[in-house]
């Protein structure tokens, strides 16, 4: 699942000769989830989800530089990292010197709701994709893994007993279903139909 998300570099590639548009608030929740699921792994000494979501936060962060990388403004993705990264570090500072006893509940809802906000993002798309009768903003083989990810997680917390890992992953793979009957509905016709103006297009093939 975490490596299906290298999936977008290619649209990213793709959209400097396409109409299509990559939005990059899918990869900052991932970063953020993935953060945060770090410090749950540590906080409750579970190897596996430490592991994982360390290496997620390292792919959410290669994708980010590919999306500064291909920015025509780069300004926008440095704020909006900027933003992610501190308000990562406050959620966790939080469960780290919170004296309240009920800081690592709130810790927990909040790692949920992240990841939620990362698996539901892209349907933020839903209204356009509707409008436009296209479905080019999705990216089907990250919601297909996605969904396969959500539902061996769920059962991970089920066997766990794990309500803070079995619950959002349940919803999940139901927000990811949800992204593949659009793409299977409206197909991503956008994502390869070619500028008409593509006086540019050699400068950007050099620069690739």
């Amino acid at each position: 699942m975490i490596l299906s998300q290298l999936t977008v570099i290619g649209e990213l590639r793709r959209s400097t000769k396409t109409q299509a548009h990559v939005p990059i608030l899918q990869s900052l929740a991932s970063f953020m989830s993935s953060i945060l699921w770090l410090k749950y792994g540590l906080l409750k000494h579970d190897s596996t989800v430490t592991l994982v979501n360390l290496f997620g936060a390292l792919v959410a962060l290669y994708i980010i530089g590919c999306f500064w990388y291909y920015a025509s403004q780069r300004r926008h993705v440095e704020t909006r990292f900027l933003l992610t990264l501190c308000l990562s570090v406050v959620v966790v500072g939080f469960v780290d010197y919170s004296g309240h006893m009920r800081a690592m509940e709130v810790f927990s809802v909040a790692c949920c709701v992240l990841s939620l906000v990362f698996l539901a993002s892209p349907l933020g798309q839903a209204k356009e994709v509707v409008r436009l009768r296209d479905a080019s903003v999705l990216l089907p083989s990250v919601a297909a893994l996605a969904m396969a990810n959500n539902v061996l997680w769920a059962a991970y917390g089920h066997l766990h007993g794990d309500p803070f890992m079995f619950f959002p992953n349940a919803v999940g793979a139901v927000l990811c279903f949800g992204q593949l009957a659009l793409i299977a509905r409206y197909g991503r016709s956008a994502a390869k139909m070619p500028l008409v103006d593509n006086e540019n297009a050699p400068e950007m093939d050099a620069m690739l």
